[in-house]
């Protein structure tokens, strides 16, 4: 009784994790439908007119690709620590634009930067001053509830972070800033870091194959279970 009870179990179980990993493929596909939607809608120029546009309805304007013109503040940069690239550790430089003929800020993830230790950086060398013009896509800055994860690094330096978050990023900033950030997107004549971030690979994962793999693990316990069932009854 106890074993056909625990097989029951395990085999509730698999089929319960094998449905979660359909749940996921099913908002991985309602992800990337998304994602291509936005890419198919022109580029939008961001100015002081739909800077207010995107504030007020962050959500209607994620994966868009946006052109922005401004200068960087550099002083109050963040770090993303442990970001490799190629199987080399480094960081991410994330800058906050001042938006040409606006108040407004957006920040601006410029890309990948060496770091032996993938936290401690010099930025100097990767200042790219005076007015630029920024092509990428709008991504969310979360409200992560721990603020990123800060942390020091020994001996000293730039206090870095494991991801973004909102309430952070507006501590640090010195007016207005947007609630999401442009992933910049690579230039082909680039051959020097900062190093774009790519425009992600759009796929469904393995989130079938593991559903499969779940409830061919409920199909076993429950045919292990009829098994000794069957051979009880010939003894």
């Amino acid at each position: 009784m106890a074993a056909a009870l625990l097989a029951v179990l395990v085999a509730s179980v698999c089929v319960r994790l094998g449905f979660w990993q359909l749940d996921r493929l099913e908002q991985r596909r309602e992800r990337n439908a998304a994602i291509r939607a936005a890419g198919r809608l022109p580029t939008l120029l961001l100015d002081s007119a739909s800077v207010r546009l995107v504030a007020d309805s962050p959500a209607a304007y994620l994966d868009r690709r946006v052109r922005v013109r401004g200068v960087y503040d550099p002083s109050r940069e963040v770090v993303l620590r442990g970001r490799a690239r190629e199987g080399r550790p480094g960081v991410h430089l994330v800058t906050p634009l001042r938006i040409a003929g606006s108040d407004d800020e957006v920040l601006v993830n410029r890309g990948w930067v060496p770091s032996p230790d993938g936290a401690t950086v010099d930025r100097a060398p990767y200042a790219e001053p005076g007015p630029q013009e920024v092509v990428g896509l709008l991504q969310e800055v979360p409200a992560t509830g721990d603020r990123g994860q800060p942390a020091a690094p020994r001996g000293g330096g730039d206090t870095t972070f494991r991801r973004l978050d909102l309430a952070t990023v507006r501590e640090r900033s010195a007016g207005p800033v947007l609630p999401v950030y442009v992933q910049q997107l690579p230039d082909p004549a680039r051959s020097r870091p900062p190093f774009r971030v790519p425009a992600p690979v759009l796929s469904e994962g393995s989130h079938l194959s593991y559903a499969v793999q779940w409830f061919s693990f409920a199909a076993i316990a429950l045919l292990g279970l009829v098994v000794v069932a069957l051979r009880g009854r010939k003894r």
